[in-house]
């Protein structure tokens, strides 16, 4: 079955997708108010850093740096930050975990200072105020201090109570490995439960005997606990391309988008309950579509055309005839396929706009759809399939709920297999909310194309102090078969 539409124009470039996409982001400093207050947080303290070692404690300047840090930090909290953290990476400056590339290389000393401390991660608490500031450019300045002991002892000394530090960020997520492996077993089990559920409903519906929705309901309540708990976990199960049985893989996929995209968007759980119920069945219309058109290698003449359409009208019809309390599903499985402009099928009444979950649904069938290998193509590279759904923004998806599922996804999605720019293979484990260009990576391979035994961990944001650029960044990103990837699940 081949996709016949119009030729596509030309793409934005990742740069340009990120670019519109930065007003939606979830960063902690994406409002550019808040951003202005997190570097006048680092610049506050550099200044009283550097005041701090030029003059004696009661020198005016002194006192009034002191005092320009604790409004800095006061700033931050009625912005709503309750405590304000600032972690040094690799020698790269971060607030509350978004980077500030060009604050690391501005104010390399006093980084460098920090770390000769053994301080890579301060916490401003809630009660922060001139003395704690006094007490943290002392241990800054103090070039007897060289370990975190000393100076978590000057702190003690000074009954410093406002400000923590700490030798670890939150970075580097120290000692959660187990738990993180614990989330991705779950998160599996629950996946692979949701198929089996899905199989069964799909026979019963070829059979045209009425089916059981608890135990989907089951699993959709499974992939939300675990979401709540471990939202990367579950998403990098939409990884997972199944080959075998297509519609099955796709559907268990298109649900964990769309409760993914819709727990961004801050649906309730009531809401997020119905939505991933919706998404599991919404394609179910299907059963009684013949499997040799399904499956069909070429192009569809127009009978069979009229017959893959009819999918929308049947599969609401079969939710009717189970009489489903949530009426959702139905809705969804009717919809799904109107567009955004309403250009789609089946035609809807007169003045009747598509709903909000079809709309959901709708994008994350796309992107799960071009992502994932069939018997009459080729899958699309993560990055581009997105830049297509940005390029249909407005007319065939909702502009807003797609630049919503990119900022969730990243220009770089999860399991997104990239070449760097000095020619090393890696795969996109993590996505950077503050920087969707630059996320965290797993190195695989070296530029000649031989294999680590350990993938080497590597944040894109880190920056390179000499130059003040990024130290590495992303040149391409290629189909995961092409790398010799057969399973990029197992490194997420």
């Amino acid at each position: 079955m081949t996709d016949t539409g119009p030729a596509r124009e030309e793409l934005e470039s990742p740069s340009e997708m990120a670019a519109q996409i930065a007003p939606v982001t979830r960063a902690p400093f994406a409002d550019p108010t808040r951003l202005a207050k997190a570097k006048e947080l680092v610049r506050a303290l550099a200044v009283s850093h550097t005041n701090a070692g030029l003059y004696p404690a009661s020198h005016p300047l002194v006192e009034h740096s002191l005092g320009e840090l604790v409004t800095a930090v006061d700033d931050l909290r009625a912005a709503g930050f309750r405590d304000v953290t600032i972690n040094i990476y690799k020698g790269t400056l971060f607030v509350e975990n978004q980077v500030f590339p060009e604050e690391s290389v501005t104010y390399r000393r006093m980084i460098e200072d920090l770390l000769g401390t053994g301080i890579s991660a301060l916490t401003f608490l809630e009660s922060f105020a001139v003395a704690d500031a006094a007490a943290l450019t002392e241990i800054i300045s103090d070039t007897s201090v060289a370990d975190i002991e000393a100076a978590r002892t000057i702190l003690e000394r000074r009954n410093s109570a406002g400000v923590d530090v700490a030798e670890t960020t939150a970075l580097e997520n120290a000692g959660r490995e187990e738990e993180g492996r614990e989330n991705k077993a779950a998160a599996r089990r629950s996946r692979d439960t949701g198929i089996e559920a899905m199989r069964d409903v799909e026979t019963q519906a070829k059979l045209g005997k009425v089916f059981e929705v608890q135990p989907l309901q089951g699993v959709v309540s499974s992939l939300l606990d675990n979401l709540f708990r471990d939202p990367a976990a579950v998403l990098g199960l939409t990884a997972i391309k199944g080959h075998d049985d297509y519609t099955l893989n796709h559907s268990i996929n298109v649900c964990i988008l769309s409760l993914s995209l819709g727990a961004s968007l801050g649906l309730d759980a009531q809401s997020l309950r119905s939505l991933g119920l919706s998404a599991l069945l919404y394609d179910l219309g299907k059963v009684r579509i013949p499997e040799d058109i399904l499956n069909k290698q070429g192009p569809l003449t127009t009978d069979e055309w009229h017959i893959v359409k009819s999918h929308a009208e049947e599969g609401a019809d079969l939710l009717k005839r189970i009489q489903l309390v949530d009426q959702m599903p139905m809705v969804v499985a009717f919809e799904h396929h109107q567009r955004h402009d309403l250009q789609g099928y089946p035609a809807p009444p007169s003045g009747q706009e598509q709903h909000l979950f079809s709309k959901i649904v709708a994008l994350c069938d796309a992107y799960d759809a071009m992502t994932t290998r069939r018997p009459f193509r080729r899958e699309i590279r993560p990055d581009k399939a997105l830049a297509v759904l940005m390029q249909g923004r407005g007319k065939a998806y909702d502009p807003n709920l797609t630049k919503a599922l990119v900022a969730m996804l990243g220009i770089y999605p999860m399991g997104a297999v990239v070449v760097l720019d000095d020619g090393s293979t890696a795969v996109v484990f993590r996505v950077n909310s503050d920087d969707l260009l630059h996320p965290r990576v797993k190195v695989l391979a070296d530029s000649a194309g031989r294999w680590f035994e350990e993938p080497e961990l590597v944040d894109l944001r880190v920056v390179d102090p000499g130059s003040g650029q990024f130290a590495h960044s992303i040149a391409d990103c290629v189909p995961a078969a092409d790398a010799g990837i057969e399973d990029v699940w197992q490194y997420l």
